[in-house]
């Protein structure tokens, strides 16, 4: 009786497999014939912090559309990307993201990022959406300047000294974030403040997020299950934990506005929420700490890697950091720039413009496909049939270097690029640049960070003259979830 049982389940599951495996639309798809048959094969891509060349090699084999898994494709076309991800659009975000939903006494608080339900994620938008516009923004511009000084004095006491700015741009990033967000650095920079280690550079929680990911069912047995979290937590509590550190830095941080005095010249996140106020939603404090902790949880590492990439790319190519040089400097000598540069001032400035966006373009601070999920009635993508739940994603270290929009040398850091263009090509590539994503899912920060970049990295580089300094030639790149570099080992001198 129980091998008849188990022999019935096996082909049951066999056939399920063979029919998921040659389904109509997807069968027709290219990739490694293992991937047919098990999702595996997609954590195999992501396992060794190699996504990105994982990736890359499949799309060089079989194209732009390569099946990765059962059910899920790779997209490298990026005609695909208004498509998949478009106002209109009908896809939705995969259960990849249920996996970065934070909790608050141990219930989720879905929020902007990984909510699912496209009528959800409008709804949580909506408050915030201001908060964030370009005008906004302007508002910040003193919180990043404090924080820039205080970066200027430290790397001065390391002058001449060989040290690693992936390191301190990762403090320089949570310091101003924390200071936009409740007008409150958290002693970072100038290492003032303990607890440095919830706050560290963290590859596990991208490894989690990246591997356990492409299987997210798995979650509610690991990370998922509340119980067996705390249950953890309280055997081992000296092991840093960085989701609640975070979470109860925002919540003392809601209190401590709530008990002082209003100062009505506040201009940061919390100020500006907390006017909202309406003292009859039920749990306005829990929206209120999940609409914080989306700067929290994503400024401080998307900010630091991109930083890291500027950098990089300027000092190791000599002639671009010579030609921004000599824009800086004309700008200064003409008295176009202020003693702490402004943004309406860094905007100013072409080619500084041009090499960020190159930075971004070469090296964008997410490198996972953004996955969505076909709609019921299944879709058409540039030609190719998708069946109802089939899993898509664009990768933006991939279509960032289309050969068709970028040209040849797209693999190549030439920020020039962006100021050779006509203004039909131009919008071309601005359309297929993913860096923030694309459509009403496309990061809410976006606008933070061209500020914070627009306006720290001239405001370094008219003060020091920078050189690589590290033991290697190039640097260290682990790909899980954020594009993390390492060996990025510099080396500061005062400019006279």
């Amino acid at each position: 009786m129980i091998v008849t049982i188990l022999a019935g389940a096996a082909c049951f599951f066999l056939a399920r497999a063979l029919f998921v495996a040659f389904r109509s639309g997807i069968r027709d798809i290219p990739g490694p014939w293992i991937a047919r048959f098990t999702p595996l094969y997609r954590v195999s891509l992501v396992w060794k912090g190699d996504a990105v060349r994982e990736y890359r090699r499949l799309h060089e084999q079989y194209g732009p559309f390569v099946r990765t898994g059962p059910n899920a494709v790779a997209v490298a076309d990026p005609k695909a990307i208004p498509i998949i991800y478009g106002i209109s659009s009908k896809f939705r975000k995969s259960d990849f993201y249920k996996l970065a939903i934070p909790y608050l006494n141990d219930e989720p608080l879905d929020g902007i990022f990984t909510a699912r339900d496209p009528a959800q994620h409008k709804k949580l938008r909506a408050p915030i959406a201001g908060v964030y516009s370009m005008t906004n923004i302007r508002n910040y511009e003193k919180h990043i300047d404090e924080c820039t000084e205080l970066f200027t004095r430290t790397m001065k006491q390391f002058e001449g000294q060989k040290i690693d700015l992936a390191e301190y741009f990762h403090w320089f990033a949570f310091d101003a974030i924390g200071n936009i967000t409740f007008q409150r650095r958290f002693g970072f920079i100038d290492q003032t403040q303990q607890g440095f280690d919830a706050f560290r550079p963290d590859d596990f929680v991208g490894q989690y997020f990246s591997v356990i990911g492409q299987l997210p069912w798995l979650d509610r047995f690991l990370f998922g299950n509340r119980p067996l979290v705390n249950a953890m937590m309280r055997r081992y509590p000296d092991v840093p934990n960085s989701l609640n550190t975070v979470m109860s830095v925002i919540d003392r941080e809601i209190q401590r506005y709530d008990e002082e005095d209003k100062d009505a010249t506040r201009t940061d996140f919390l100020a500006q929420l907390r006017k909202k106020d309406n003292p009859e939603a039920i749990h306005f404090k829990r929206d209120l700490m999940n609409h914080l902790s989306n700067n929290m949880l994503a400024g401080a590492d998307t900010i630091s890697v991109a930083l890291g990439a500027i950098f990089y790319y300027i000092v190791r190519h000599d002639a671009v950091k010579n030609k921004l040089m000599k824009e800086l400097d004309g700008a200064s000598e003409r008295g176009e720039l202020s003693d702490l540069i402004t943004y309406e001032e860094s905007l100013r400035l072409p080619y500084l413009q041009a090499i960020i966006k190159e930075s971004l373009r070469m090296h964008p601070s997410l490198c996972m496909p953004l996955e969505r999920v076909a709609p019921p009635e299944g879709a058409t993508v540039c030609g190719v049939v998708l069946p109802p739940g089939t899993i898509v994603g664009v990768m933006a270290p991939i279509v960032n270097r289309d050969k068709g929009v970028f040209g040849e040398d797209a693999d190549s850091f030439r920020p020039e690029r962006w100021l050779e263009a006509d203004a039909e090509h131009l919008k071309v590539m601005d359309r297929t640049f993913f860096s923030f994503g694309h459509g009403t899912r496309s990061c809410i920060g976006k606008n933070i960070a061209m500020l914070e970049m627009g306006k720290f990295v001239p405001q370094i580089l008219r003060t020091f003259d920078i050189e690589w300094a590290s033991p290697t030639q190039d640097w260290t790149v682990k790909t899980y979830w954020f594009h993390r570099q390492r060996n990025l080992f510099f080396k500061f001198t005062s400019r006279k």
